[in-house]
């Protein structure tokens, strides 16, 4: 099991601040919290990014090669390696390949114009329709060196894993070229894709994922893609099917076609492909909102989870019964904010 940390809002105790900012989360506490973090049964952690950001949570990146200072330094995070590792713990670093902050001296400065994307009409494209998060050109020979660079230097800091934010961004390409790269001389460092959501779609064989998604859905088809190309993905249609057992009021312990669907579900991948499963995340409803605050579903949820054998998430403050009153998807301004509240650990 794998305790997933979203750094800023980790074993902090200011959450009196109600706009959405930094609130005091950072690696230094990650690290003195280590103790709790094995008392729950797990042999891991997976970071939220770490590197100089416009926002708290790390996905908008202004500097790929400094440590933002609300987390701390290049320091503290090769002593929370060193840590997890004397532990007997594997640790999993999150990396952003598909954009970056418009601050990011990279595109402010106007020097690599070629390494981003743009609409026919000049403007930059940006992530999720984000002017303000302009979206690499993958292809681009400079771009994908610089990209991979940064994907060896978490490599060379000791990382077991990397969690590849918005995975379906890049190109095909780019992903071969960085798995390639990174494998020959890490080769035990596994590349985890996030691969979900509507944008930037491109099935790598038009035929094959046709048939795929005339089987199966359209998450099941897209995960399906990356078999073979990346090592592993974080298992979208898992939780999916979970969550509609848990919406009937139902077991997931006590749903046997559920059983018969994962199974299945499982089955169409290669042996050697990695599902990492989970129940929630800073990007989904609260478990325990899925399950209408029936902690016994949740319960029995966590249960089925483990039974498989297989690497899974245990996203922060699960273990405390957080819930969200309302769903993230309401259209509501940062309602993520839901999801993602500050944890203080007990004394």
């Amino acid at each position: 099991m794998l305790y997933h940390i979203l750094i800023d809002r980790f074993a902090v105790q200011d959450d009196s601040r109600g706009e959405v900012c930094f609130k005091g989360g950072n690696l230094k506490g990650i690290l003195a919290s280590l103790d709790y973090i094995q008392s729950l049964g797990t042999n891991g952690i997976v970071l939220s990014p770490f590197y100089q950001t416009d926002a708290y949570h790390g996905y908008h990146i202004t500097d790929y090669e400094q440590v933002d200072p609300h987390f701390g330094t290049w320091d503290d995070v090769r002593r929370l390696v060193d840590e997890a590792h004397r532990r007997g713990m594997v640790i999993v670093a999150d990396f952003v390949a598909n954009h970056c902050h418009e601050k990011n001296a990279l595109f402010a400065e106007g020097k690599h114009r070629d390494w981003f994307r743009y609409h026919k009409d000049g403007s930059v494209l940006g992530f999720a329709g984000l002017g303000f998060l302009p979206m690499f050109n993958t292809d681009n020979p400079e771009a994908r060196d610089y990209l991979t660079e940064r994907g060896l230097d978490l490599c060379r800091l000791g990382f077991d894993a990397i969690r590849l934010d918005h995975a379906t961004g890049p190109s095909y390409a780019f992903w071969e070229y960085f798995s390639r790269v990174l494998h020959a001389e890490y080769p035990k460092v596994h590349l985890i894709g996030e691969v979900w959501g509507k944008m930037d779609f491109k099935p790598r064989h038009h035929l094959r994922y046709w048939l795929n998604s005339l089987r199966y859905s359209r998450q099941e088809a897209r995960q399906l893609e990356y078999a073979g190309l990346l090592d592993g993905v974080l298992d979208f249609s898992f939780q999916q099917m979970i969550c509609a057992t848990v919406h009937k009021g139902m077991s997931p312990l006590h749903d046997k076609l559920l059983y018969k669907k994962v199974k299945s579900h499982f089955a169409r991948y290669p042996a050697s492909f990695r599902l990492w499963l989970f129940l929630d995340n800073h990007d989904l409803n609260r478990f325990l909102f899925e399950c209408g605050g029936n902690k016994a579903l949740l319960e029995d949820a966590l249960t089925f989870t483990k039974q498989w054998h297989k690497p899974w998430l245990l996203y922060y403050g699960t273990e405390k019964g957080f819930a969200n009153e309302k769903t993230i998807f309401d259209g509501t301004p940062y309602a993520d904010e839901r999801v993602r509240q500050c944890m203080a650990l007990p004394q």
